[in-house]
């Protein structure tokens, strides 16, 4: 009898484990930390769906794109569900306030992006050094901005061929000598 009810407890522990998948790649979602933090998107861009629901992206406000001049970006570090590099970045941070800010289509090149006021310049990456895709509208409705430390609100952001939307509640890492997924 007591081999039977380890044999019925282990099979319990293996069913149980199993309900843990985040995705049906078998890719679990990174869940946030404390409720505090995330990166939450979905969509469509160029006929690809992409989501991103990552609780602890990492967050970095320096010049991400090194080999265009120096300049300062909000770069934000993540993953898909299914595992592929993802990199959200505003071009020009210091716009960004609590409130709604509207995404602008300015063709400035890194680091004149800094000059633009009118709206945030924010580019996605699906590959490290790869060329980035521009939005072309769209808006971030922030309810919370701390620089460096805290960006907090809703996305919505248009392509020429797709749209992106969801939530970030972006905060640095607890460890800062962690490495970054991205440049």
């Amino acid at each position: 009898m007591t081999l039977r009810l380890v044999a019925v407890a282990l099979a319990a522990l293996l069913l149980a484990g199993c309900g843990t998948s985040g995705s049906q790649t078998g890719v679990a979602a990174i869940q946030p930390r404390d409720g505090r933090s995330g990166l939450h998107l979905s969509g469509t861009i160029d006929g690809r769906h992409i989501v991103v629901n990552d609780g602890a992206p990492v967050l970095r406000l320096a010049d991400c794109d090194v080999n265009d001049g120096v300049d300062v970006d909000l770069c934000v570090f993540s993953r898909e569900i299914n595992g592929g590099f993802f990199a959200f970045f505003v071009e020009n941070p210091d716009v960004l306030e609590a409130g709604t800010i509207p995404v602008v289509d300015d063709a400035c090149r890194s680091p004149r992006c800094d000059d633009v006021t009118d709206g945030a310049v924010v580019e996605l990456q699906f590959q490290p050094g790869a060329k980035r895709l521009r939005a072309t509208s769209g808006r971030l409705e922030l309810v919370d901005v701390v620089e460096g430390q805290r960006y907090e609100g809703n996305v919505s952001l248009q392509f020429p061929d797709g749209r992106l939307s969801g939530t970030m509640n972006v905060i640095p890492r607890p460890d800062d000598d962690e490495e970054p997924v991205g440049p």
